[in-house]
């Protein structure tokens, strides 16, 4: 594992992908997969990061006189679904797939929490009941579960690890090494969390025949390879995921089929 000073190792990301339009211009459609990965690979899938259950506000609610004056709502049906999720084998992780069925979302491509949010009596019932997604990295699980499918497609290659350019993570990543060469084996030990405020944006290996990205503000990670590799990925028993494309919408303000 070392630095890489050379940069042009990630131009033909940098060139490849979409070019954005800002939000504010009125030629803006949304953000696609293109726009962060280039369109060149046969298949594409998101990694959708994990959401728990969240006990608090059912182990210690407000009385029925400061839910009134509050005017906090029952969040049902999701406030009984997360307490009967304690008696599940399953734990607290909750599928997104789980609770699209249980608020009537559509389970499609562009999904994001923002189509949950919308059917629930009231957007804070969220953060009382449920925890994550996490935004910008895999949790360790999740991120050893795909180095693990990757490392068939891999054949031994070096891959890169390159940190995000947002400004806010680049200036207090300041000093430390943007881009990184490694094998896959070594993604553990990258320094996902040695000053760095997030773990790398994107991998890739140095043949370019499958690319990740996690960006700073996705709860998802979304990546690209052959079509073998992403079957693989949809049949994980430890990842969820659900297929896209290019064009698959990826900002929050995607509509609801």
């Amino acid at each position: 594992m070392k630095p890489e000073p050379d940069e042009t190792a990630f131009e033909w990301i940098r060139s490849g992908r979409r070019a954005r339009v800002k939000r504010d211009s009125p030629e803006w459609k949304g953000y696609v997969v293109s726009h962060l990965i280039p369109p060149a690979f046969g298949a594409y899938a998101k990694v959708l990061h994990p959401i728990g259950a969240s006990y608090e506000f059912v182990d210690h609610p407000l009385s029925p006189a400061e839910n009134e004056i509050l005017n906090i709502p029952s969040c049902e049906p999701l406030r009984s679904f997360v307490i009967n999720r304690r008696a599940n084998p399953a734990g607290e992780r909750i599928k997104w797939k789980e609770l699209a069925d249980l608020l009537g979302v559509p389970f499609a491509p562009a999904i994001c929490h923002e189509w949950y949010r919308k059917k629930m009596e009231d957007p804070w019932c969220w953060p009382r009941l449920l925890s994550g997604p996490g935004e910008g990295s895999l949790r360790a699980e999740d991120c050893k579960e795909l180095a693990s499918v990757l490392e068939a497609f891999t054949e031994g290659q070096d891959c890169f690890f390159r940190y995000s350019d947002i400004p806010f993570y680049a200036s207090r990543n300041d000093g430390k090494p943007k881009l990184w060469r490694a094998a896959l084996s070594q993604i553990m030990n990258l320094p996902n969390t040695g000053g760095y405020l997030v773990g790398p944006e994107y991998w890739w290996p140095t043949e370019k025949n499958w690319c990740i990205c996690s960006e700073y503000d996705l709860s998802f990670t979304v990546v690209a390879g052959p079509g073998n590799l992403i079957a693989r990925l949809l049949a994980s028993q430890v990842l969820e995921c659900i297929e896209v494309t290019p064009d698959t919408r990826i900002d929050s303000l995607a509509p609801m089929p």
